[in-house]
């Protein structure tokens, strides 16, 4: 006979109580993210675990903010405390609500932004400052972060953390005498790249050491780079040294009497040629491209309209890589395909970003007609051309990225995907410069992931799967139940039987 088992509700309240103790002291929390959203990653618990000086974290938070707000400000409490756990030393976390003149002018004060935020009030729209950040306090050193929808939490803690314990930063220099974009119009490029090196200005001269600087950028030259140039530069590759180069390699010039495209060489090909990337003479065409604004005569009548011009392609075809990792897509000005050739360097080709399925090349010499019907079969007959690469040398450490346009890296706030453009710059210089690994936080936190395309049949078979599997389920749990029933009965049916 089976002994039946008696229940006790005293062992479930004593294991409850017991929880609710241990998680007054201990902190944990399971993530089932895909990308470890809520969790610390592996370089911040290294970061951390280094800090031998006490750190405290000030956050402001007003009250009646927004609700997705609240809950990024809940997100950055849990945050703090997982960093808390690992600290070695004293890690206190404070909050403060400005409700006050006194409590909003020390937000103020320590760098908070105030943020204007709408609210109803008896059916009446009204707008109000509130206060939404961090001070992050270190020995005598404190630093801001304003919060935002986008912030990487995680990489903006621990970006500071990283300053505290290591403040030596590595020199980046953007090079000089080619005619290059100057940095005043790369202000937001920049001021991103000032928070973790020091950035300066160079040129390749007998005067300049070129192995002070940990990554050259080379952006924008207009003026062919002489042969002792192109010689320093090998030899800074040869020292483990890094390159960002961002060409303008097609030019596209519009204008009333010139409409037309050429290529622009500078020397810098060569030398990557050499390495197993060729930079080709052509245009990269893309029906996923930005648009252009023109003037068309409608009788005695003149209006401007917007049309599609595949000569500016929108890119959201990326690889799998850390300075490729959360970004949606950039929109370039001109743009020329690389491909990769077969050399005896030591350096490893990988693609960064390719145009569209549907999308196509124009080889020199380039003529713009803006009224062009374009067809799939005729212009986007090439796809997934490559306009981003990578050049990796494990030997020497040494590391090249490259990008066939320029001018996507200037300011431009009025453009939709100035934000993906800046990214993607930052991410690649960054990732050139940094050994730590910290670059693979600045895209943790993705936003507005766009969905995989996926077929008509496929999504056919997801919307009846998602309609009769649950009924399908239903039907066969009552079978299961009503058979176990029904010889639950037989078996009582017979002589003997004791439940």
């Amino acid at each position: 006979m089976k002994k039946k088992f008696t229940y006790n509700p005293t062992y479930l309240i004593l294991s409850l109580i017991a929880v609710n103790i241990i998680s007054c002291f201990l902190f944990i929390r399971i993530d089932l993210t895909g990308n470890k959203k809520y969790s610390l990653s592996p370089v911040s618990k290294t970061i951390i675990k280094k800090i031998d000086k006490d750190i405290s974290v000030t956050l402001f938070m007003s009250e009646g903010l927004a609700p997705d707000k609240v809950k990024l400000g809940r997100e950055f409490k849990h945050l703090l405390k997982e960093y808390k756990t690992l600290s070695s030393k004293s890690f206190s976390i404070n909050t403060v609500i400005p409700n006050n003149e006194e409590k909003e002018a020390l937000a103020i004060q320590y760098g908070i932004n105030p943020i204007a935020q709408e609210f109803t009030e008896r059916n009446i729209v009204k707008i109000q400052n509130v206060y939404f950040g961090a001070v992050i306090q270190i020995d005598n050193k404190k630093e801001a972060i304003n919060i935002f929808p986008n912030t990487a939490l995680e990489y903006e803690v621990t970006r500071r953390l990283k300053e505290a314990c290591d403040t030596t930063k590595p020199t980046i220099g953007f090079l000089l005498g080619h005619h290059e974009i100057s940095r005043k119009k790369m202000q937001q490029i920049t001021g991103e790249l000032s928070h973790s090196a020091n950035i300066e200005s160079l040129y390749i001269d007998q005067f300049t050491d070129l192995n002070e600087y940990k990554v050259i950028c080379l952006v924008g030259p207009k003026e062919p780079f002489s042969q002792e140039e192109i010689i320093r530069l090998n030899q800074y590759l040869e020292q483990g040294g890094r390159l960002y180069i961002a060409l303008n390699h097609a030019v596209g010039q519009m204008s009333f009497n010139q409409n037309n495209g050429f290529i622009n060489r500078v020397g810098i090909e060569d030398m990557l040629e050499d390495f197993g990337l060729k930079i080709n003479y052509d245009f990269v065409v893309d029906s996923d491209c930005g648009r252009i604004r023109v003037t068309q005569d409608q009788g005695f009548v003149q209006f401007q309209t917007d049309i599609p011009f595949p000569y500016i392609p929108i890119i959201r075809n990326f690889s799998s890589h850390v300075i490729t990792k959360g970004l949606n897509a950039i929109s370039l000005q001109f743009a020329s395909s690389i491909t990769n050739v077969k050399t005896t360097s030591a350096y490893t080709y990988t693609p960064l970003a390719k145009s569209s399925s549907v999308s196509g090349i124009q080889n020199v010499p380039v003529f713009f007609n803006i009224n062009k019907t374009w067809t799939p079969k005729h212009d986007f007959n090439r796809p997934n051309n490559t306009v981003a690469a990578l050049l990796s040398n494990e030997d020497n450490n040494s590391a090249i990225v490259v990008i066939t346009d320029a001018d996507f890296m200037e300011d431009r706030s009025f453009d939709s995907f100035f934000l993906s453009n800046t990214n993607f710059a930052v991410n690649s210089i960054e990732w050139l410069a940094d050994d730590s690994g910290l670059i693979k936080l600045r895209n943790k936190y993705i936003v507005n992931q766009t969905l995989e395309v996926v077929s008509d049949s496929y999504r056919r078979f997801l919307k009846y799967s998602n309609f009769f599997l649950p009924i399908l389920l239903v039907l066969l749990i009552g079978l299961y139940q009503y058979r176990q029933y029904k010889m639950k009965r037989l078996r009582r049916s017979q002589p003997g039987c004791i439940d």
